[in-house]
């Protein structure tokens, strides 16, 4: 075994033939899917994914199946990101950002209308990119409207004069969010592989849906983030940043 999650829901086994076993829990999608995709319409270098399936492992206390994902797939040479960053040379450093970022924008190429799992359903935001936590997945949502209201939901109940003031505010200033793009939402330096100074596979794709393109409007989700905790101080400072 090369890697188990805290809770050993998630494991890594290397099968020592240059493949690698993986199981985790099931998030509705294959990933080889995503990297047929991936493979046919960008140069974003993914393993290739020999065999996939899903098992049953009993149920939940709710009553829900355990639904146990499973992968056969290339073990790509290189090592993550975060091990070797702090050694390499400033070129070298440079030469990764550019092709990370050329990657990012042939991966915000792939397009859809709605805002979406990988394969068209309601959005399950795992890591809660624009969603707050316990909020039930719904859509796929296709006007800015909804996915404001779906947003906000929580925080329309407030009974505060503020808060209601602080989302209008808020909600003038949101940006486009159609078309939806292709978005990775788990891109960290443990899931860039790197070999020979070079991005040799970024992987871990389970979690891609069709989010909005907001890399550029990181202070409407920051304000809308202070807002979400509800405290009179992080109200206060959203309502100044708006008003800037």
């Amino acid at each position: 075994m090369i890697y188990s999650s805290e809770n050993g829901a998630r494991q890594i086994y290397d099968l020592g033939n240059g493949n690698l076993y993986k199981f985790r829990p099931h998030m509705g999608v294959f990933e080889s899917d995503i990297h047929a995709l991936l493979k046919s319409t960008t140069r974003i270098p993914v393993p290739t994914i020999y065999n996939e399936w899903v098992t049953s492992e009993g149920i939940t206390d709710s009553g829900d199946p355990v639904r146990v994902h499973h992968m056969v797939m290339e073990k790509i040479e290189g090592e993550p990101l975060v091990h070797v960053w702090e050694h390499l040379s400033s070129e070298s450093k440079a030469r990764l950002a550019l092709q990370l970022g050329d990657y990012l924008d042939e991966l915000h190429n792939i397009t859809r209308r709605s805002i979406c799992s990988f394969d068209g359903g309601p959005l399950c935001d795992s890591y809660g990119l624009i969603f707050e936590e316990g909020y039930e997945a719904e859509g796929p949502i296709s006007d800015s409207h909804t996915l404001w209201l779906a947003m906000t939901s929580n925080l329309q109940r407030d009974p505060s004069r503020t808060m209601h003031q602080a989302l209008a505010e808020l909600r003038s200033i949101m940006p486009a969010c159609l078309p939806a793009v292709l978005t990775h939402t788990d891109l960290h330096q443990g899931n860039i592989l790197v070999r020979d100074g070079n991005i040799s596979a970024i992987i871990d794709w389970e979690g891609a849906g069709f989010y909005p393109r907001w890399p550029a409007a990181k202070r409407f989700m920051d304000i809308l983030l202070a807002l979400r905790t509800q405290s009179s101080g992080m109200v206060e400072w959203a309502m100044k940043q708006m008003r800037r």
